[in-house]
């Protein structure tokens, strides 16, 4: 039976990527291509040799994204190379098939258009990143030029970099107002995936609480756990006072946070209670990811 759950896993991992670089593909050639506008990555880098070349963008992309393969086996460590190889030839493939069929799905204002090309853009590259995957774009450019080149540079920095740079050419190339629209369109992608990645789950956030008197954590442990909360317990040392303190942490949802709060204000007014937010949470527990991955 776990070897069967194993395996259907796998193959909706897999329906999940082919489904999400259909979307992605789909975005490019009945969106952005039909409206003359253009994105940053290897997509906005085909573009621009297409202007130059006349040769069709999905076959140079195809060129770029075999070469960014090819020295992913070599720079890379092998998982980050199999994360990268179906996509790789699955999503260049899905540009060449969706082109030849002409679509065009929205076409006019602008501004609209940039907002329906990120929404797809962003929810396909939202379920391509969440089945674990990457398309062997920038990303993985950076990667290469962070292990082989600037390696004192954060990633985050040559990711910048590098998308910052395509979009400056693109103003070069097909005019400022394009370039705009691509800026547009990249931020607006960024919180899409974002969201797909994060923001669909219900927010969590991790309290601590220290009390008063440290006689009094027991029974705020116990309140957390009979909402349905784990509890870390902690031992610190208070900066100012010296003291040995109790602190409580908890990872709880925002309708769990308000109800430790009621809790304290009403029995323990004088503790302390810190919230922040979090980003996910690997786990087993309500609402926390299984870290081996979702099925």
């Amino acid at each position: 039976m776990g070897a069967l759950q194993k395996y259907k896993g796998k193959i909706l991992n897999y329906l999940q990527i082919i489904v999400g670089c259909f979307i992605t593909a789909f975005a490019v050639n009945s969106i952005l291509i039909p409206n003359k506008l253009s994105t940053s990555g290897v997509t906005g880098i085909s573009q621009m040799v297409q202007s130059f070349t006349g040769i069709n963008y999905s076959y140079i992309y195809y060129f770029f994204s075999i070469t960014i393969l090819i020295l992913a086996f070599f720079c890379l460590k092998r998982e980050e190379f199999m994360k990268i190889i179906f996509v790789s030839f699955l999503y260049p493939t899905l540009l060449v098939l969706t082109r030849m069929f002409h679509f065009v799905f929205v076409q006019g204002e602008m501004f609209l258009v940039c907002i329906y090309f990120s929404l797809f853009y962003g929810f396909g590259s939202g379920l391509v990143l969440r089945a674990g995957v990457t398309f062997g774009g920038t990303d993985t450019v950076a990667r290469i030029l962070n292990r082989k080149i600037f390696k004192n540079v954060a990633l985050s920095r040559i990711m910048l970099i590098l998308d910052g740079s395509i979009l400056i050419s693109l103003g070069f190339v097909f005019g400022k107002n394009v370039a705009l629209y691509a800026l547009v369109n990249h931020v607006i992608c960024i919180y899409i995936m974002d969201y797909m990645l994060f923001g669909f789950r219900q927010k969590l956030y991790k309290a601590q609480i220290i009390p008063y008197d440290n006689a009094d954590s027991e029974e705020i442990a116990k309140y957390i756990l009979g909402i349905g909360r784990g509890v870390t317990i902690h031992k610190v040392v208070g900066a100012y006072t010296h003291s040995d303190k109790t602190m409580l942490s908890s990872i709880v949802s925002p309708r769990q946070s308000a109800l430790i709060r009621s809790f304290l204000a009403e029995h323990y007014p004088k503790s302390f209670m810190e919230v922040s937010p979090i980003v996910t949470v690997y786990g087993i527990g309500e609402r926390f990811i299984r870290i081996q991955g979702e099925d």
